[in-house]
């Protein structure tokens, strides 16, 4: 593992950025590593832009990852996982992106539109070494609760092969953190075989 190694979660204020960053920061201190979290909020409300840094590592670093240095971006919304990587992201960047849309107050407001799914997708291939687009709704259809659409993304980075962390030690850290709930666990093994099909 190169040292830090940098995670990147994007999303909207409510779809589980922190919740993403407690667990894989618990599931690298299962492991021996030293987490660095770090969070900013695009507005401080519920819908606005979040970005949750997490860099690990043997021993502390600065908690925002610099630009360009992003190993792993989990985009928990399509939109902004653009955004995020328009900043972020570099040469080495692996990007997973749910095509699960939440308009943020730019959107609904009319100041912006939201562009169409594949000129996101053309985006982030231009700006990752490689991208997961990945059909979250249809799988949390499937499960039958859209609030669980961290759990599946947080199995769908397990399933990476450049993931520093294991994907049993993500799993008991979303368990502790979480508890027990069926719907959870089910997500995440549900985002386990989304990328093992792609």
């Amino acid at each position: 593992m190169r040292e830090p190694f940098n995670i990147l979660v994007a999303g909207v204020g409510g779809q589980g950025n922190l919740v993403c960053g407690r667990v894989l920061a618990d599931a690298a201190i299962r492991q021996g590593l030293q987490p660095v979290v770090g969070d900013t909020f695009g507005a401080s409300r519920r819908g606005g832009s979040v970005l949750t840094h997490l860099r690990i590592g043997t021993r502390d670093w600065a908690p925002l990852i610099p630009k360009g240095e992003v190993d792993i971006l989990l985009g928990l919304e399509p939109l902004e996982a653009f955004r995020a990587a328009a900043e972020y992201a570099g040469g080495r960047t692996i990007a997973i992106t749910s095509l699960t849309k939440v308009p943020t107050a730019d959107i609904d407001s009319g100041e912006i539109e939201y562009p169409a799914l594949e000129r996101i997708s053309a985006a982030l291939s231009k700006l990752c070494r490689q991208i997961y687009m990945l059909d979250t709704d249809a799988a949390l259809s499937r499960i039958g609760s859209p609030r669980v659409l961290n759990s599946f993304m947080l199995g769908s980075m397990s399933s990476l092969p450049q993931s520093p962390l294991s994907r049993a030690n993500i799993r008991k850290s979303l368990q502790a953190l979480l508890g027990s709930d069926t719907a959870n666990l089910t997500a995440f093994d549900e985002g386990v075989n989304a990328i093992q099909a792609n």
